[in-house]
């Protein structure tokens, strides 16, 4: 999932006196503090990245930690929940709305029991409400749907969509009782990638309350289609399709479209009567187009614990420097502290805050373009991104700008927590191209460049052969691109800087920088280029992080480099990875399931898919000492119900 900009940034904050701890008077002995109900817990948000998606059906420009983690998932619960409040990546039965998948007949087949939860409004969380959500994923994603984006969309897409996988790796789907439900797969699957990465992609929704196709229309069975699927001649992988999908405004697509249409009216989330029937711990009370979000507790909530807190508060920045002079003046329950401001992390531990860095289980990077028609034949010569990357000078980064925390990214597979066991002995051993000008020149030269530091190097030499500078690279060309950033960061304005200022002056290569908002930048980004359907309006995007693994909990690719992968933005495209990233679905053992992700990550770690940048903190959070129960998960989820000031 695309994550937030990665640093100081957002979450929190709190309207409630700090209540000090102190020393009893006889005997020195400490006062145990004892939590107490109520109270406003407010939450910064990133710096000009609020929230502006609910439903939890998010296209791919919508699909981010922001409307994910700190909207949709506060509101709707997804079947499977990961992560817990201990920073561990790991499958949460307690949290989850169903029981654990029964898997059968040679993991060809699922079972899945629901429990006994409810929705807001009193109604039961069926196995219905699983069967609304696959006829609403099925129908956005089959490869006879409209493309997102364009005027006969029928909706929001899914940024976690992938050719051949969920739901289209599924043969049928049917409900077997009340409460439970049976899939029928395509082939067999290893059960722990098939629940992390595909059921986890599952959210029960309001049937009862959402199948319609009008704000004024009723409530019917819309969603309805015919679960048998039909495979889809000439795919490799095979994908499958509904054998019928309803169209227009009276099928699965109509009430997608409805529901799209419903999620784009920012100014009526806290009244739309759609938004109200949740089945998470909290429910929305205010939201603002600005980027206000304030939740109260949901009576209903069938979970535990029970949210204890009166409200949770998110609040909007336009910069970290107003968010840390808000967090600086003790207004904000939980802030985070820019790395430019770190010196005064000292005086905000004795002004009542504790000092939690916040790591997830992502990697940072930003993607070419590699369908642009002018600089996209260049990004996909090999050499030109291994003489971009050597280029990147990470440490320099982390120590000038970063305050020295993190580590440098390698590949697609997180290093952090140090003991993570996907990360293969190449990953484990540092970085592949380190900070190397010298190389980038040599690469650039011996590829047909005339190389011009401090100017612009050009293509001198085009053609395919030996020391030409590539298929589809034209004489002439100019080492020139433009990098679209996210604003408000001022580590990642330095940081992009910095990397502007090395590239020309050691390789002529130009980068004419332009910074937007967080949610302009990804929107520009996830526009959906492809080959079919290239895109011209940008080269470089950088929306200030990169990907936490979520939902796709195991690290395995799929949706960040499988060809033609919603969450692939720039369309990488190459059938060695594709074949390497299939290979971790199906692996029968954990050995033969951890070799073959060794191959697919060494491989993406050699391929330069993307720019490989400094993997830093989420954000380097600030969190006042009176709340109890603070929790930063490690898939950037977040547990307010666990909540409580302390007195």
């Amino acid at each position: 999932m695309g994550s937030i900009p990665k640093l100081a940034f957002w979450r929190m904050a709190g309207v409630v006196t700090v209540a000090a701890l102190f020393v009893a008077a006889c005997g020195g002995a400490t006062t145990t503090p004892k939590t107490v109900s109520g109270g406003t817990v407010t939450f910064a948000e990133a710096p000009n990245a609020p929230p502006t998606y609910i439903l939890p059906l998010e296209g791919p420009s919508y699909f981010s930690v922001v409307n994910y983690q700190d909207l949709a998932t506060q509101l709707y619960l997804p079947l499977y929940w990961f992560g817990n409040t201990s920073n561990q990546p790991v499958y949460n039965p307690g949290l989850s709305v169903a029981n654990k998948p029964v898997f059968s007949h040679n993991n060809t087949q699922v079972s899945i029991t629901m429990k006994h939860w409810q929705w807001s409004n009193g109604t039961p969380v069926t196995a219905r409400d699983v069967i609304f959500w696959m006829n609403l994923l099925s129908a956005v994603t089959a490869p006879s749907a409209p493309a997102v984006g364009t005027s006969t969309s029928p909706g929001p897409g899914w940024g976690a969509a992938v050719a051949g996988g969920f739901p289209s790796n599924v043969v049928s789907y049917k409900q077997t009782g009340t409460y439970s439900l049976d899939m029928k797969l395509n082939t067999s699957y290893n059960p722990t990638w098939f629940l992390y990465n595909e059921l986890s992609q599952i959210f029960p929704l309001p049937q009862a309350s959402w199948d319609k196709v009008s704000a004024s229309g009723t409530v019917g069975n819309y969603d309805a289609v015919a679960q048998t699927r039909s495979p889809i001649s000439g795919t490799s992988p095979t994908q499958y399709q509904p054998t019928t999908v309803g169209t227009g405004s009276t099928g699965a697509l109509g009430v997608a479209q409805f529901l799209n249409m419903q999620s784009q009216t920012l100014s009526t989330y806290a009244t739309n009567p759609l938004w109200q029937v949740v089945d998470g711990p909290f429910k929305l009370s205010q939201f603002t187009t600005s980027g206000f979000v304030k939740m109260v507790p949901n009576k209903s909530y069938s979970g535990s614990p029970k949210p204890t807190i009166s409200a949770f508060e998110e609040l909007p920045f336009t910069s970290d420097t107003a968010e840390f002079n808000q967090l600086h003046s003790g207004n904000l329950t939980i802030g985070y502290i820019p790395t430019q401001d770190i010196a005064q992390k000292a005086a905000m531990e004795k002004a009542g805050y504790a000092y939690k860095p916040w790591n997830n289980f992502g990697f940072v990077y930003f993607p070419y373009n590699f369908t642009n028609p002018t600089v996209g034949p260049i990004f996909k010569q090999l050499y030109f991104r291994q003489a971009f990357q050597s280029l990147v000078n990470q440490p320099q980064y982390l120590k000038a700008f970063g305050a020295g925390i993190g580590n440098p990214t390698v590949g697609p597979v997180p290093t952090t927590p140090k003991n993570n066991p996907d990360v293969s002995p190449l990953e484990a051993g540092g970085q592949i191209y380190p900070y190397n000008p010298s190389k980038a020149v040599s690469l650039l030269r011996d590829h047909g460049w005339t190389v011009n530091p401090g100017g612009v190097s050009v293509c001198s030499k085009a053609g395919s052969a030996p020391g030409d500078c590539g298929s589809g690279v034209k004489a002439g060309a100019k080492a020139t691109f433009t990098l679209l950033y996210a604003s408000g960061v001022a580590y990642d304005t330095n940081v992009m800087q910095a990397m502007q200022s090395t590239m020309k002056r050691q390789a002529g290569i130009n980068l004419a920088l332009t910074s937007q908002p967080f949610g302009q930048v990804i929107g520009t980004v996830f526009s959906g280029c492809t080959a079919a359907k290239p895109c011209s309006n940008w080269e470089l995007g950088n929306w200030g992080g990169g990907w936490v693994y979520s939902p796709d909990y195991l690290p395995t690719g799929g949706e960040l480099f499988q060809t033609g992968a919603s969450s692939n933005p720039g369309y990488y495209n190459s059938s060695t990875a594709n074949n390497l990233i299939a290979a971790t679905h199906t692996a029968s053992t954990a050995a033969g399931e951890t070799a073959a992700l060794f191959k697919y990550e060494d491989y993406l770690a050699k391929q330069l898919p993307v720019v490989y940048m400094p993997n830093i903190p989420v954000q380097l959070t600030m969190v006042k000492k009176n709340l109890a129960g603070y929790a930063q998960g490690i898939f950037d989820e977040i547990y307010p119900q666990y909540y409580s000031f302390t007195s």
